[in-house]
C-alpha cells in the first residue's frame, strides 16, 4: 500500500516537475530587445503616431508561434522588450499604413541592431508602372488535338516612390490602376504566379487583370496558360498596356518549322541560342503592342483526324439514330422479300371468307407498313431513293390484294399504256 501510495505521489508530481522545467528553460533563454523605426519614403511625407506594428516569431525547430504587438511615438520609433532569441528562428516586423501591407524580416543575429521598416504613400496612376522585359514563350504544341501551351514571363518596375494602390471600384476609360495582360483567344487553364502581395486575378476583356499593391521596387510576374488553334495560323492582337523596353516571342528549336511575324512594329531579325529562335522589338510605349502572328502550326495527321471525328460526341448523337433507322429498313425490306419469297399458295380446301380474312389482313399489314414508311422519310431519316423504292413494292403487294379481293375485267381502250386490242364498235 505504502509503495501504491508512492507511486501516486510520483505521477501527480510529474506534471508540475515538467512545468518548473519548461519554466526554468524559458527563462534561462536570451531575450533580447527590438528596436526600430517607420519611414516614409515619400518625398514630404511623415508617419503619425500611433501606428500599430506587429512582431511575429516561428522557431524552425520547436515550431513555436508568437505575436507581439506595439505602436510609434511621434518619431516613428518603436520596440518590443523580451523577444526570445532563436537561433534558428524567423522574425517578421508588418505594419499596415494607408491600405497596404509592409514588411521586413530580421535575421537573428541582427535583432540586437535597430530596424528600419520603410512605407510609401498612394496613388492609382498605373502609368508610373514600366515593363523592362516582356518574354512570350511557346512551350508545346499538341497537333493532334491543335493545343498550344505558353508562358509569359514579365519583369516590372516602380521607380517612384509611392505605391500604386489599385480601385476597383471607380473604373472606366483611363481609369484604370491596376496591371492588364493580353492572351490569345480562347485561353484555358490559365495559371498566374507573382512576387507582388495580395495578388487579385479578374478576367477583363481578351486577357486579365492583376490587382495588387505595386511597391517601389522591382516585381516579377509569370503566367502560363493553354490555346487552341484551327489550320496553320493563328494571329492575334498583343496589347502591352504598360509598354515595354523589350518585347520579345521565343519558339523552342524544337518546333523549327513555327515562325513568328510581329506586324505594325519594327521587329529585328530572329536571333537563337542553343534553345530558343527570338523575334523582339523594342521600346513599346504604354498601350502600343505588336499583332503576333504564328505561322506554320502543325496540323493533325489524317488518323488524328479520323480519330478525333470518332470520338466527337456530337457525331455519335447523330449517327446513333440515322443508323438504327437504316438498320430497320434494311429489316424491313429483307422481311418483305423473305415473305414474298416463301408465301405458299393457300390450299384448294380454303374457304373463300378465310381466303377474304387472310387477304383483308395482309392489306392492313401492308397498308400500316406505308404509313410507318411515311413517317420516317418525313422526318428525314430515309433517303428519298430507298423511300421510293420501298414504297413502291409495298404498293404493288396492296394493289396484288386488292385484285384478288375484287377481280375486275381490264377494259381495252386507248387510255392504257398497252392496249390488248382494238375498241369493239
Amino acid at each position: 500500500m505504502k509503495h501504491y501510495c508512492k507511486l501516486i505521489s510520483i505521477f501527480c508530481m510529474a506534471p508540475c516537475l515538467l512545468f518548473i522545467l519548461i519554466s526554468s528553460t524559458l527563462d534561462a533563454q536570451e531575450k533580447r530587445t527590438v528596436i526600430g523605426q517607420v519611414v516614409n519614403e515619400t518625398l514630404g511625407a511623415s508617419i503619425n503616431s500611433e501606428l500599430a506594428i506587429m512582431l511575429h516569431v516561428l522557431d524552425q525547430d520547436s515550431g513555436q508561434f508568437a505575436t507581439l504587438e506595439t505602436t510609434t511615438n511621434s518619431k516613428g520609433e518603436f520596440q518590443f522588450k523580451d523577444v526570445l532569441l532563436f537561433n534558428n528562428g524567423t522574425y517578421f516586423v508588418t505594419a499596415d499604413y494607408g491600405g497596404t501591407s509592409y514588411n521586413t524580416t530580421i535575421e537573428p543575429s541582427s535583432l540586437g541592431n535597430k530596424i528600419k521598416l520603410s512605407v510609401y504613400e498612394n496613388t492609382q496612376d498605373i502609368s508610373i508602372i514600366r515593363i523592362k522585359h516582356h518574354a512570350l514563350v511557346l512551350v508545346n504544341v499538341d497537333p493532334r488535338k491543335q493545343l498550344a501551351t505558353a508562358a509569359t514571363f514579365i519583369s516590372l518596375t516602380n521607380d517612384t516612390d509611392l505605391t500604386v494602390l489599385p480601385d476597383l471600384e471607380n473604373v472606366g476609360p483611363g481609369r484604370f490602376s491596376f496591371l492588364r495582360f493580353s492572351l490569345p483567344p480562347d485561353p484555358h487553364n490559365l495559371d498566374v504566379q507573382s512576387s507582388l502581395v495580395g495578388s487579385q486575378i479578374i478576367p477583363v476583356g481578351s486577357g486579365f487583370a492583376i490587382a495588387a499593391p505595386i511597391m517601389p521596387g522591382t516585381h516579377d510576374i509569370s503566367f502560363s496558360y493553354e490555346f487552341r488553334y484551327q489550320g496553320t495560323d493563328l494571329t492575334y492582337k498583343h496589347s502591352v498596356l504598360q509598354g515595354a523596353d523589350v518585347f520579345q516571342v521565343l519558339i523552342p528549336q524544337s518546333l523549327g518549322e513555327i515562325q513568328v511575324g510581329l506586324i505594325n512594329s519594327t521587329t529585328s531579325p530572329s536571333v537563337s541560342n542553343e534553345s530558343y529562335r527570338i523575334w523582339e522589338v523594342r521600346d513599346l510605349t504604354p498601350g502600343q503592342g505588336p499583332t503576333v502572328s504564328l505561322s506554320n502550326l502543325p496540323k493533325p495527321s489524317l488518323l488524328d483526324r479520323l480519330i478525333s471525328e470518332m470520338t466527337n460526341p456530337d457525331i455519335w448523337l447523330l449517327a446513333i439514330p440515322v443508323g438504327m433507322g437504316a438498320l430497320l429498313i434494311l429489316l424491313l425490306i429483307w422481311s418483305i422479300v423473305l415473305s414474298l419469297r416463301n408465301h405458299d399458295p393457300l390450299p384448294t380446301t380454303t374457304s373463300k371468307a378465310e381466303l377474304l380474312l387472310h387477304s383483308s389482313a395482309d392489306r392492313d399489314r401492308l397498308i400500316y407498313e406505308i404509313a410507318l414508311l411515311d413517317d420516317r422519310h418525313a422526318k428525314g431519316l430515309l433517303s428519298q431513293t430507298t423511300y421510293l423504292e420501298t414504297r413502291s413494292v409495298l404498293i404493288d403487294e396492296v394493289l396484288t390484294i386488292d385484285a384478288s379481293l375484287h377481280p375486275v375485267p381490264i377494259p381495252r381502250n386507248s387510255d392504257f399504256n398497252e392496249p390488248t386490242g382494238e375498241r369493239s364498235k
